[in-house]
């Protein structure tokens, strides 16, 4: 039997140190990107969620405006805007595959 030695010379073992380092250094650069964009994206979102309440209440304050202007229509109102009772309505009813234009006692 011959035992059989690898030997590892000075040169393999300096660029094996050389790439861990380089590999650590790599891992770190990346690890500290990762961190600055969670910490952005955190910092848009809460930006975001503000955003968001403040278009909820504006759209609240809108939604109750809206409410009290159409409880205040009347036909008085609409008279005084122009608008008619018409005598002959026009109807467009709806069937399953078309559309057709439909008019009352014309």
């Amino acid at each position: 039997m011959t035992n059989k030695t690898k030997i590892i010379s000075y040169d393999t073992r300096v660029r094996f140190f050389w790439t861990l380092v380089t590999f650590s250094i790599i891992s770190l650069c990346v690890y500290m990107y990762a961190i600055s964009a969670t910490a952005r994206n955190i910092a848009v979102r809460q930006g975001l969620e503000r955003q968001i309440a403040h278009i909820s209440t504006s759209l609240d304050s809108l939604e109750f405006t809206y409410i009290g202007l159409k409880n205040n229509v009347t036909l008085e109102l609409a008279y005084q805007h122009g608008f008619r009772e018409v005598k002959n309505p026009l109807y467009v009813s709806r069937r399953l595959t078309s559309l057709s234009f439909n008019t009352l006692s014309r």
